[in-house]
C-alpha cells in the first residue's frame, strides 16, 4: 500500500506535465480542424514576401519562441501540419529537397528555444539538482529573470547560425529562384470567426502553461497547488473545445472538436519512431554503452589544458553524446565530470555545469537524439537522413563555438 501511495503522490505531482502533453495533442488537432495552420502558413509567406530563405528564418524563430516555455515535442507537433502543407506546395511546383530543410528548421528552433528559459528544458531541473548536490557557490544567484540576460542574446546568435546552415547549405538552388505564393484558402483571404475562436483557445492554452511555469519558479507554494489548478484549467479547456458551440464557417460548425477527431491525423509514423528511440535507449543502457562513452569523454577532459579549451571540449562532448544517448542521462553524468574538471583547472564549477545543461539541448544532427527529432523525422516523409546528418554536424560545431565564446564570457559577468 505504501508503494501504491508513493506512485499516486508522484502522479499527482507530475499531473501538470501529463496534462500539458495531453492538451498539446488536442491543440495539434484543434489547429488542424480549424485550418489555423494553413492561416499561419499564409501569414509566414506574407511576412517572408515570397522568399524561401526568409520563410526558413520565420519557422526557426517561431519554434524557438514557443519551445522556450513549452516542451520541444509539443512545439514541433503544433508546427507539423504547417510544415507538411509547405512541403506539398513546394512539391507541386517541382521543387525537391525542401522536406529536410523544413523539418530541420523546426527541430533547430525547438532545440534552441530549450535553453531560452529556466523552464525550457528538463535538463535545467537536473542542473539545479546537481548544483545543490555539490553545494556550488553562486547557484542562489540564478533566477528566472536574470537567466534571460544571457539566454536571449544566445538564442538570437544560435537562431542566426541555424538559419545560415539551413538556408545557406540546405535550401536547394532551384528553390532560391522560386517566389512562394500566398494563395488564399478556398478563395477566402480573411481569417474567419471560427479560426479566430480557435486562435483564442490556442493562446489561452499557451498563456496558462507559460504563466504556470513562471509562477512555479517565482512564487513559493505554487508547485503544491499547481496539480489542482491545472486540472481545473483542463476541465475549462475541454468544455470550450468539445462542448461549447463555436462560430460556424465553411470549414465546419458546432464545437471545434468532436471525440472522433482524436483518432484523425494521429502522427503514427512519428510515434513509431519515438517507440523505436525508447527501445534503442533501453538497449544502450542495458549494454552500459552510455556509461562507457561518458567515462571515455571524462578521461579526455582530465588532462592539463587551457580553461577555454576545457570549456569547448566539454560543450562539444555533451553535444555529440546527446546525438546518440539520452540527453538526461548524459547531463546527469557530465555534471559530476564538469564539477571536478573545473576544480582541477581552477575554474568556477557553476559556469561549466551551466554550459553542460545548456549544450545538452543542442541535438541538431540525428533523428534518434530526442523524441522531438524522432517525431519530426518520422512524420516528414521523404526527409533525407544524409542531409540531416551533414547539416546537423555543421550546426553542432558552430553551436559549440558560439556557446563556448558567449557563455565563458557572459556567465562570470552575470553570476
Amino acid at each position: 500500500m505504501e508503494s501504491l501511495g508513493d506512485i499516486s503522490n508522484y502522479l499527482w505531482h507530475r499531473l501538470p506535465l501529463i496534462l500539458l502533453f495531453t492538451g498539446g495533442y488536442l491543440v495539434y488537432q484543434l489547429m488542424a480542424a480549424t485550418r489555423l495552420t494553413d492561416a499561419f502558413v499564409m501569414w509566414t509567406l506574407r511576412k517572408s514576401r515570397g522568399s524561401v530563405t526568409a520563410l526558413v528564418l520565420y519557422i526557426i524563430g517561431a519554434a524557438a519562441a514557443l519551445s522556450s516555455f513549452i516542451p520541444n515535442t509539443i512545439t514541433v507537433l503544433t508546427l507539423l501540419p504547417m510544415l507538411k502543407r509547405l512541403d506539398q506546395d513546394f512539391s507541386r511546383q517541382g521543387i525537391n529537397g525542401m522536406t529536410t530543410v523544413l523539418m530541420c528548421s523546426a527541430i533547430y528552433g525547438a532545440a534552441i528555444g530549450g535553453m531560452g528559459s529556466m523552464i525550457g528544458s528538463p535538463a535545467n531541473a537536473v542542473l539545479f539538482g546537481a548544483l545543490d548536490l555539490f553545494d556550488v557557490p553562486g547557484r542562489d544567484q540564478i533566477t528566472f529573470f536574470n537567466w534571460f540576460l544571457w539566454s536571449v542574446p544566445l538564442i538570437c546568435m544560435l537562431t542566426l547560425a541555424a538559419w545560415g546552415v539551413a538556408a545557406g547549405l540546405g535550401v536547394p538552388a532551384a528553390a532560391r529562384k522560386v517566389t512562394v505564393r500566398a494563395d488564399c484558402l478556398d478563395g477566402v483571404c480573411e481569417v474567419n470567426e471560427r479560426q479566430r475562436y480557435g486562435g483564442r483557445l490556442f493562446w489561452f492554452y499557451m498563456g496558462f502553461w507559460v504563466a504556470e511555469a513562471v509562477l512555479r519558479q517565482a512564487v513559493e507554494g505554487v508547485a503544491e497547488i499547481s496539480p489542482a489548478v491545472s486540472l481545473g484549467f483542463m476541465a475549462v479547456f475541454l468544455y470550450l473545445t468539445f462542448v461549447r458551440v463555436a462560430p460556424a464557417s465553411a470549414f465546419g460548425s458546432g464545437p471545434l472538436l468532436r471525440p472522433a477527431y482524436l483518432l484523425k491525423g494521429v502522427p503514427r509514423r512519428g510515434l513509431a519512431f519515438i517507440l523505436v528511440l525508447a527501445v534503442l535507449f533501453g538497449v544502450v543502457h542495458w549494454l552500459q554503452w552510455d556509461e562507457k562513452l561518458v567515462v571515455l569523454a571524462g578521461e579526455i577532459l582530465r588532462g592539463d589544458m587551457p580553461s577555454l579549451l576545457l570549456f569547448f571540449l566539454t560543450v562539444l562532448s555533451v553535444i555529440f553524446l546527446t546525438e546518440v544517448l539520452s540527453n538526461t542521462a548524459v547531463v546527469a553524468a557530465f555534471f559530476t565530470i564538469a564539477y571536478y574538471a573545473a576544480l582541477g583547472h581552477d575554474m568556477n564549477p557553476l559556469y561549466l555545469m551551466m554550459a553542460v545543461g545548456v549544450s545538452s539541448t543542442c541535438a541538431f544532427m540525428t533523428p534518434v537524439a530526442t523524441p522531438t527529432n524522432a517525431l519530426a523525422f518520422g512524420e516528414m516523409r521523404g526527409a533525407s537522413l544524409r542531409a540531416m546528418l551533414l547539416l546537423g554536424f555543421v550546426l553542432n560545431v558552430a553551436g559549440a563555438v558560439i556557446l563556448t565564446g558567449w557563455l565563458s564570457w557572459v556567465l562570470p559577468k552575470v553570476y
